[in-house]
């Protein structure tokens, strides 16, 4: 097993060690998979909140194409893996969402079905938090209008869901209070779910409430470190030339000065030179004149 942490999750994936195959199939069905979790929570809404037979239908379709989706991608996923046993137990939240899918597509009506499908909310919060994450420009400059945008969609979407499903909510704008007060965690107690569905749906709007605040948070640290990160690019850049400059200049100066002292080598050696002969020649001449003949 990987030391990746989202195994405890079963949402570990293709392991970094696996086929180019295998990484390439994963690339091509992530969005696909997180659009098909996320059908999850229709499905629980369309289910729990209405008593139209025509809504419990919707709803078993849904669950059907999770199951469906679900099922084609574990399939395909442990056909193109070198490593198929070891991707069916790193990903064994897949097995829950098949399972508890085409039970509920099947109509089975017992309490575990009810935590299957708030398992599949979760997991699908799970999911949409993971793939926020792994897009890089929210967490640049430009992302900031594009989590405010979302953060806004999400609210005016979650207080109309809130005043579909809990009965004590009598307007759109409490149950756009609803939501923001949950999303943010404030929790003042105005208001608060009572029914089932409001309460899994609650869940699911704090848990993406405190991910886009976290987002929107390390959005401004990057704003802030971005800017110091470029003066100190700058300053950066200048002091590695600065240093660049006086290194060449200090290697020209050892240059000059290894050519100088290779000069002064040579008028040593032959001052050294001149001063032996001169030193021989007064021998050979009192050698000279001291013979008699």
């Amino acid at each position: 097993m990987t030391a990746n942490p989202l195994v405890w999750i079963g949402l570990a994936g293709i392991g970094p060690d696996d086929n180019a195959r295998a990484r390439l199939w994963q690339q091509r069905l992530h969005g696909v998979m997180i659009g098909v979790a996320l059908l999850a929570l229709p499905a629980y809404l369309l289910d729990a909140g209405g008593e139209h037979p025509a809504l419990h239908h919707v709803a078993r379709v849904l669950d059907g194409v999770i199951f469906g989706a679900f099922l084609l991608e574990t399939l395909w996923m442990l056909y193109v893996t070198s490593h198929p046993a070891r991707y069916l137990v790193e990903n064994w939240l897949n097995i829950l969402i098949i399972v508890g899918s085409a039970s509920s597509a099947g109509g089975a009506a017992t309490d575990w079905i009810a935590l299957i499908r708030v398992a599949r909310v979760a997991v699908g919060s799970l999911v949409l938090v993971r793939a926020l994450s792994e897009f890089r420009v929210l967490f640049t400059r430009r992302g900031a209008p594009l989590l405010v945008g979302m953060a806004a969609l999400i609210m005016l979407s979650a207080g109309g869901i809130m005043y579909w499903l809990e009965p004590t909510v009598h307007s759109y704008w409490d149950g756009l209070w609803l939501s923001f007060v949950t999303g943010m965690t404030i929790g003042y107690g105005d208001y608060v779910p009572t029914s089932g569905a409001a309460r899994v749906f609650a869940v699911f709007v704090a848990l993406v409430g405190v991910a886009l605040m976290t987002l929107f948070t390390a959005n401004v640290v990057a704003f802030f470190i971005g800017d110091h990160s470029g003066s100190a690019d700058k300053m950066g850049e200048s002091l590695r030339r600065e240093i660049a400059l006086q290194t060449a200049q200090l290697e020209r100066e050892v240059q000059a000065l290894r050519a100088d002292i290779a000069e002064l080598k040579t008028l040593l050696a032959r001052d050294h030179d001149g001063t032996s002969g001169e030193q021989c020649r007064p021998s050979s001449m009192s050698i000279t004149t001291s013979d008699p003949k």
